[in-house]
């Protein structure tokens, strides 16, 4: 009960941060998504770094959020053009989705990662969601650019498939492979026996639920997008009403 009462209100105040954010300019909004992806990668190179120094390669960045949180801040540091949409989308999915389900299975993920990763990972998720939105608001992606989210989705899903075959995750809570190899349904359904004609819908399933997710993303841009007129009207607009006052 504790997580679902604290998970509600961290989602109204990353919104109430967001209602500050979304009024600076494209300048300023960027000094923002630079600290952000600043913030990130210093601290997944410390994090990862450290544990391989130890000979650890099980800390290896193969679940979606973790590969998002690296090609985000590289992409906006570097302005990587071609990797704009990808990251944009895929750090809105990864933000919205933990910050979602964190006041419902926040206890769970307390209890398989510990209080202080849980802690952090909802803290990096939220900056990637805040990240996002400050992109859409100055970025309109056109629908072309779908074909590289997919593209993208598609080597990232395959770098963490290849990871497997090299290291030895038996003892990780890694939810990427779950969700690709079908543990997922014997969470919600314990009696399911998973074979050929259940595993070929799952996916099916799954991928129209991604690309659902996509054609949402695509919307939220457009609205998004939108409140930079709104904005800079608003500037407009008052500039007006003072210089007038001002005679």
């Amino acid at each position: 009960m504790y997580t679902l009462w604290f998970g509600l209100f961290w989602i109204i105040f990353i919104h109430l941060i967001l209602v500050i954010l979304l009024k600076l300019n494209k300048k300023q909004a960027f000094l923002w998504i630079r600290l952000i992806s600043i913030i990130l990668i210093l601290q997944k190179a410390f994090d990862y770094g450290s544990s391989w120094i130890e000979g650890d390669f099980t800390k290896m960045p193969v679940e979606y959020s973790a590969i998002t949180y690296i090609l985000f801040s590289i992409t906006f540091l570097l302005n990587i053009k071609f990797l704009k949409s990808f990251v944009t989308f895929a750090a809105f999915l990864s933000g919205i989705g933990y910050l979602i389900t964190f006041p419902f299975l926040g206890e769970m993920f307390i209890q398989g990662n510990g209080l202080w990763v849980t802690s952090l990972a909802l803290i990096n998720h939220s900056l990637l969601y805040i990240g996002s939105l400050l992109v859409m608001k100055h970025y309109l992606f056109k629908i072309e650019s779908r074909k590289s989210i997919l593209v993208m989705t598609v080597l990232v899903v395959a770098f963490s498939i290849t990871m497997q075959y090299f290291i030895n995750f038996e003892h990780r809570y890694l939810f990427i492979y779950m969700l690709l190899d079908g543990r997922i349904l014997y969470n919600l359904f314990h009696n399911i026996d998973i074979n050929g004609f259940v595993y070929l819908p799952y996916n099916m399933l799954i991928v129209s639920i991604y690309m659902g997710v996509i054609s949402i993303f695509y919307k939220i841009n457009t609205k998004v997008y939108a409140l930079k007129f709104k904005h800079e009207y608003m500037r407009i607009e008052r500039g007006v009403v003072k210089h007038e006052h001002t005679i």
